[in-house]
């Protein structure tokens, strides 16, 4: 019979915390050697995809345990942040108040480790910092805001760039197709939330604007393409891109499969991964759940 110490020393969560403290090692050693480096795990919708993400990376207990994580790390002297990110999307005001505390705490630079994927608002926070470090098969995509409508038929996730197509170019391009005229259109309009409308563009400017501010320096004159790839001609909200594509537009991106310097830190990034994803495969719960963990060095799942 094990000792309750035995029982806790196995726990998946401390092994992940000594794997978490060793890729801090390498990180250390390989990446920022002249700086004080710390390691945060900030990892979404990995037990539940099938759960809408929307709720996800701004509910009060995850920025609340991202920030006391923060104020511990620079208590400690660290001043080189490396987040491991790994999600379908969330709350699209998170990424900026995510950087404002980090920028505010005094963080001299911030760095986003995607092992696998970051999608939406993980994509706008892997841009606002200032290294991007994956894999050749890593995935982002366009940071294109989400609604929840609830409907007859149950709640609906709408894309606001699919809305504003639809009341710019769709429904007028209708209306002319069938010769309704301006009282045709009208009506389809009236038909529409246009209030939802009215969101929709609120919520694009607002990225447009976290993009244009943030990031003047880095992309220069490929800012414009940044926006219309990741934003403005987004063809479906799930499209996925490749870490190549922010290193075309002037993002510093490193390949941890590419240089054999850099395999040991792969290994453990890989192996912490997969022991996150796989964590609680056996729970048969649905719904959206939320699942926090703080451990000693810095885990947030949800």
């Amino acid at each position: 019979m094990k000792t309750l110490y035995e029982v806790l020393k196995e726990n998946p969560g401390n092994t992940r915390t000594n794997i978490l403290l060793n890729i801090n090692k390498l990180i250390k050693q390989h990446l920022g050697p002249d700086m004080n480096t710390c390691t945060l795990s900030l990892i979404t919708n990995v037990f539940n995809p099938i759960a809408p993400p929307l709720g996800a990376m701004l509910t009060p207990q995850v920025m609340q345990l991202a920030e006391q994580a923060l104020i511990k790390f620079r208590a400690e002297g660290c001043n080189d942040l490396y987040v491991i990110l790994s999600t379908f999307g969330g709350d699209i005001h998170f990424p900026e108040l995510f950087m404002s505390k980090a920028r505010g705490l005094g963080f001299e630079r911030v760095n986003i480790i995607i092992p696998s994927i970051a999608m939406s608002a993980g994509t706008l926070l892997t841009m606002l910092t200032d290294r991007v470090i994956g894999f050749s098969s890593t995935s982002i995509g366009p940071v294109d805001p989400q609604f929840i409508l609830s409907t007859p038929q149950g709640p609906r996730i709408v894309s606001t760039i699919a809305f504003k197509r639809l009341i710019e170019e769709t429904l007028p391009k209708l209306a002319n197709e069938r010769g309704l005229g301006p009282d045709g259109l009208s009506k389809l309009y009236v038909a529409q939330d246009l209030y939802l409308y009215q969101e929709s563009l609120r919520s694009i400017d607002y990225v447009r604007h976290v993009l244009s501010t943030n990031l003047k320096e880095k992309t220069h004159e490929k800012q414009e393409e940044l926006l219309n790839t990741f934003l403005t001609d987004v063809e479906t909200h799930g499209k996925p891109f490749g870490l190549q594509k922010l290193e075309e537009l002037g993002f510093t991106v490193i390949f941890l499969d590419k240089e054999e310097r850099y395999k040991e830190l792969s290994d453990a990034i890989i192996e912490y991964y997969a022991r996150v994803e796989h964590a609680f495969v056996f729970e048969l719960s649905r719904g959206i759940r939320l699942i926090l963990i703080g451990t000693p060095f810095g885990e947030i799942i949800q």
